[in-house]
């Protein structure tokens, strides 16, 4: 079965692969080089030449893109079986001398450089030590430069192998913790949900409720206004999500409200989804105290974006105004539903009025 590789050992594949060829280059180079100046032969150039070109075309496909898996492992394959099978014409090489140390740091190699593709890797690592093993037996020599190569070969599988469990487990550890980050803040939007609610229950149901307890004749929009209340609060609402227009929204909102608004919105007013529904919200509110507390029945609406494109929306109002220090237990809606919320969703929300003076209701988003 194929286990899904994360992050981090997709990120130890890619460092290992890098290090295997320049560990590679820094052996090969020096070693062909001296081969080729001890022996002074043609037989020991055409093997130290094959090595050379194909560490300098690895460490350019290190820079550049390779031109992909397939043809990179031909070209491994046919550089291991070059080197192997030059034994025929150089003769038998012991494991101290340089042929054995390019093949060497090849096999050892290999685990690193493909340890992306393990089915690539074992198949190439298998193609070195047979190539060797042909070369040595074709040159009449006996089976330990070979048996060499499989320990070697064994001792470089396990390196990886014990360096690949420790990333996959690094990758299992994130994704517990990714997991619980993921728990947490989906708690979190239930609970801003549930505070989405409580909040709607306040802009909604106690318009009603304090129009019915003031006594006297009822206005008549009271019943249906009423009726809306307890549909609107049948459901919780979900977090919403995404990006909205506050333009679009505010619209409706100033003709749906029980007072006259002017308006004046400059749009498109893009924002995320939550501060787009708290403002909306606290809007709604401001226009509700407008009707039920300012002693006018018009009030002005504008929104638009400011010299730092922040959004600034605003309700103005030329009634009687208040103290909003000394405000009574009906003004707490002012600091719990709109500047609470607003704060909440990382904005500002600031009241400004003075008995006589009307009142002005500004959000701003994002704060700062």
């Amino acid at each position: 079965m194929t286990v899904a590789r994360g992050a981090n050992e997709r990120e130890l594949d890619r460092v290992l692969a890098g290090y295997a060829v320049r560990v590679r280059a820094v052996v090969i180079l020096p070693c062909a080089v001296l081969g080729v100046l001890v022996t002074l032969h043609w037989s020991t150039a055409v093997p130290a030449a094959i090595a050379v070109g194909w560490c300098v075309l690895q460490l350019y496909w290190l820079r550049k893109a390779p031109p992909g898996p397939g043809p990179v492992a031909f070209a491994h394959a046919l550089v291991v079986l070059g080197l192997g099978l030059s034994q025929w014409w150089t003769g038998a090489q012991p494991v101290e001398s340089w042929l054995f140390a390019l093949v060497s740091v090849t096999v050892g190699t290999t685990p690193f450089e493909w340890g992306a593709r393990p089915a690539m890797a074992a198949a190439l690592s298998a193609t070195t030590i047979g190539a060797y093993l042909t070369g040595t037996a074709s040159a009449g020599a006996g089976w330990g430069p070979a048996l060499r190569l499989v320990v070697e070969t064994a001792l470089a599988w396990t390196g990886y192998l014990l360096l690949r469990r420790a990333a996959r487990s690094v990758d299992r550890a994130t994704a517990r913790a990714a997991a619980a980050r993921q728990a947490v803040s989906v708690a979190a939007a239930r609970h801003a949900a549930e505070r989405e609610y409580l909040a709607t229950l306040h802009d909604t149901a106690s318009t009603t409720l304090m129009m019915a307890a003031t006594g006297g004749r009822s206005p008549s929009w009271l019943p249906e206004r009423a009726a809306q209340d307890l549909a609107g609060l049948a459901a919780v609402p979900e977090q919403p999500q995404g990006e909205a227009d506050l333009a679009g929204l505010l619209g409706p909102a100033a003709e749906q409200a029980a007072v006259t608004v002017t308006v004046d919105i400059r749009g498109p007013l893009v924002l995320p989804a939550i501060p787009a529904q708290a403002i909306l919200h606290g809007v709604r509110e401001a226009l509700t105290n407008v009707q039920r507390h300012a002693g006018v029945d018009e009030a002005h609406l504008s929104a638009r974006l400011d010299t730092n494109d922040r959004i600034v929306v605003e309700v103005r109002d030329r009634g009687r105004g208040f103290a909003p220090g000394i405000a009574g237990p009906h003004r707490r809606g002012v600091s719990g539903s709109i500047v609470g919320r607003m704060a909440a969703s990382g904005g500002r929300a600031v009241v400004e009025s003075r008995p006589g003076a009307g009142s002005v209701v500004r959000w701003v988003w994002p704060d700062g």
